[in-house]
């Protein structure tokens, strides 16, 4: 099944951590943390994939990973749905130098 509940862990170039939830359903990304939310396109079938996600604010109380609180991360990865795997790299639009890299692991199917 290509839909499913993925924990994610991320780590940034600044040197800040964290993780969240992320919702895959139809070839989109939804998901977020407790002031972060994260959206845009995967594949629908296991393999490469470049990308863009929105990452924006929708909660005060937390500063994001790599110092931004609205932003656009250019990403590449990989997503196999037979293992439940999801791995990216990514840099933040306008400014390179942020880094973010992130793994998932499917909880759970989507319904």
């Amino acid at each position: 099944m290509t839909n499913g509940i993925f924990h994610v862990d991320f780590r940034a170039s600044t040197g800040d951590y964290g993780e969240g939830l992320v919702v895959v359903k139809d070839g989109t990304v939804n998901g977020g943390d407790p002031h972060y939310l994260y959206q845009g396109p995967v594949p629908t079938e296991s393999g490469s994939f470049k990308s863009q996600f929105t990452v924006r604010k929708w909660r005060e109380g937390n500063t994001n990973v790599v110092g931004i609180d609205n932003y656009t991360l250019d990403a590449k990865g990989q997503i196999n749905y037979e293992s439940g795997t999801l791995e990216l790299q990514g840099s933040v639009v306008g400014a390179p130098q942020l880094t973010i890299q992130l793994k998932g692991k499917k909880i759970q199917d989507a319904v």
